[in-house]
């Protein structure tokens, strides 16, 4: 008996959780933040991907250069050349990115 009025107690209770527990569905303007920060999120993580690529291609590039020609000065070159590059392609980047990001409504 007290097995059953327990069961009984707790399906009513339960009744009483699923009445009240309504989730909250997000409006347009939540959902286009929601977006925008994932899109953001997103372009960060692969500019940093792409950045980590072209240090370690280069870095690549950079050793087989100095071991084929066995040339100090080539891969000083070669390392200021890049150090010179990078920064501009950095900023490009950014200013690409930064025209993307606007959420268009369709």
């Amino acid at each position: 008996m007290n097995k059953e009025k327990l069961s009984d107690h707790l399906k009513s209770e339960w009744k009483k959780i699923d009445q009240t527990a309504n989730p909250s569905i997000p409006n347009q303007k939540e959902l286009l933040h929601q977006l925008s920060q994932m899109k953001a999120e997103y372009r960060k993580k692969l500019l940093q991907e792409i950045i980590l690529f072209v240090f370690c291609a280069l870095m690549v590039v950079s050793a087989a250069i100095l071991a084929f020609t066995q040339a100090p000065a080539v891969f000083i070159v070669l390392q200021v050349c890049v150090l010179a590059v990078l920064p501009i392609l950095i900023a490009a980047e950014k200013k690409r990115h930064l025209g993307e990001c606007e959420v268009k409504r369709g």
